[in-house]
Order: C-alpha cells, then structure tokens, then sequence
C-alpha cells in the first residue's frame, strides 16, 4: 500500500482552501458611503462592524493554524513546484 508523499497532502489541502474573501469589504462598502464618517455612522453600523471583525478573527486563527501546521512538516525538496501551486 502506498501512502500519498507530505508534500502531495499539503498540495491537497491547500487546492481545497477557497479564495480568500476579505471579511471587512463589507464594512469598506457602507462606511465608504458615509461622509464624512462620524462616530454616528460607526454606531449606526455597530452590528455589522461586530459580525464582519468576528469572520477576521476566526480567518486569522485559521490561516494561522496551516502556518503552524506547514512549520511542522520536515523540509522536502522539490525538483519542480507542483502545478497549481
């Protein structure tokens, strides 16, 4: 039985990470609209402000869980990168 090499595991799990969405463009989009922005127009938004830096927060973390987990994998080297990579 062969086992899928490290590298071929990390190509996988990387392809299968969907483009990154920047969780604030909403936040830009209607605060772009107020002008001049004032702490009124912030409140106004408050509930949107909260959900959208929560989706950053959790982004963050999960992009920093793979750097964590790519620092453990022993260094493989490559005669090519890998296609989509």
């Amino acid at each position: 039985m062969s086992y899928p090499s490290t590298i071929d595991v990390l190509v996988a799990a990387l392809t299968a990470v969907s483009e990154y969405d920047n969780p604030l463009n909403p936040i830009y989009e209607v605060l772009e609209r107020e002008r001049p922005l004032t702490l009124r127009a912030i409140r106004k938004h408050t509930q949107l402000l909260h959900d959208h830096a929560d989706l950053a927060r959790d982004q963050t973390f999960a992009v920093n869980r793979v750097i964590v987990s790519c620092k453990q994998i022993s260094p493989t080297p490559l005669l090519e990168i890998p296609l989509g990579f």
